[in-house]
């Protein structure tokens, strides 16, 4: 069994929601809610779901770029929400985070050269002339030469700057890198190169990473096990391969279902969900899922479920689904 790198316990993030000349909270947004996972060292957990769902409120959660509303987070053994001051930003070397869409993470009146120089100098790490070296290796370390250190962010094509992105995040040589849709922004071709390109540095570096998307090839292709999140929560944690050859959960197995097949012709497309995504704000009774379920039970409008497992031996999987619970009843089943 490898180390836990990363704890998650009952993480939650709600967002408060404000209104009159008092500015009085009327209501919250519940972004995550009650998340609880493990990480390991150096493997690769993708965390999947519908726009909104909160993944992306979830990765910034974990390096406290949000501070949650609840819960525990242990990071090496250690309690990283107590952390503060230096503590803190020491700790933080050892996390980092790559965004989305890396023309708005790149300060574009900064070059390069400056951009990847900012690590060392905001940890006082190494001599100017050590520093220059490094920032040349980081960029040939991402598939970039050492002579565009001059440039600005606007040079360079998405798939470049998303190249820096990478660079910048490495740079200290962290053991956590949180991945926030890093290739969504990109053409194919240019996503395969840089999923390419985090797997060579992952084994090269034994770096552990978090992985975000909305796709499910994305997702397939690169993660070790896959936490599938609707409204907020996790609704399936399992291996890649089981969760593609077996889905639980209701809500996994109609994603896994709308995924476009090559070869498959005209053969008829599965149902589709039902209705529209419920709004964090006021999400329902029970189950989140269940007003779109088409598995739902009685139980389901009444309780919320808990993640339990279901399978055995190493096809087990963890579900949030009174189908493989014990509270519910096969008379329920609809």
């Amino acid at each position: 069994m490898s180390e836990i790198i990363l704890e998650a316990k009952n993480i939650k993030k709600y967002f408060p929601i404000k209104k009159g000349l008092l500015l009085r909270e009327v209501g919250q947004v519940k972004a995550v809610d009650d998340v609880s996972f493990q990480v390991r060292k150096g493997e690769t957990i993708g965390i999947v779901g519908e726009s909104g769902c909160g993944k992306s409120t979830l990765g910034r959660t974990l390096i406290r770029l949000y501070e949650p509303t609840a819960g525990h987070l242990n990071f090496e053994g250690e309690n990283f929400l107590k952390l503060g001051g230096e503590k803190l930003r020491q700790s933080r070397r050892h996390m980092q985070m790559i965004f989305q869409d890396p023309y708005a993470s790149l300060d574009p009146r900064m070059t390069v050269g400056q951009i990847l120089r900012q690590p060392f100098e905001i940890h006082n790490m190494f001599t100017p002339a050590e520093r220059e070296q490094k920032v040349k290796k980081l960029l040939e370390t991402v598939g970039l030469k050492a002579s565009h250190v001059n440039r600005y962010p606007h040079e360079f094509s998405g798939g470049q700057r998303q190249r820096i992105s990478i660079a910048r995040a490495i740079a200290l040589e962290p053991r956590l890198v949180i991945c926030d849709e890093p290739v969504s922004a990109l053409d194919v071709s240019i996503q395969a190169q840089i999923l390419n390109l985090l797997k060579d540095l992952q084994a090269r570096l034994g770096l552990t990473y978090i992985f975000i998307s909305h796709d499910l090839s994305v997702i397939e292709h690169i993660c070790d096990r896959i936490a599938v999140m609707y409204l907020g929560k996790i609704v399936e944690f399992a291996t890649r391969d089981e969760l593609f050859k077996n889905p639980k959960h209701p809500y996994t197995q109609a994603l896994i279902g709308a995924i476009p097949r090559v070869g498959e012709g005209k053969k008829k497309m599965k149902k589709s969900l039902s209705g529209e995504v419920p709004s964090p704000i006021n999400p329902p009774q029970g189950c989140y899922f269940h007003p779109r379920c088409p598995k739902k039970m009685d139980i389901c409008s009444q309780k919320s479920p808990q993640l339990t497992t279901a399978g055995s031996g190493s096809e087990s999987s963890l579900v949030s689904c009174f189908l493989y619970s014990n509270e519910s009843s096969p008379k329920e089943t609809l």
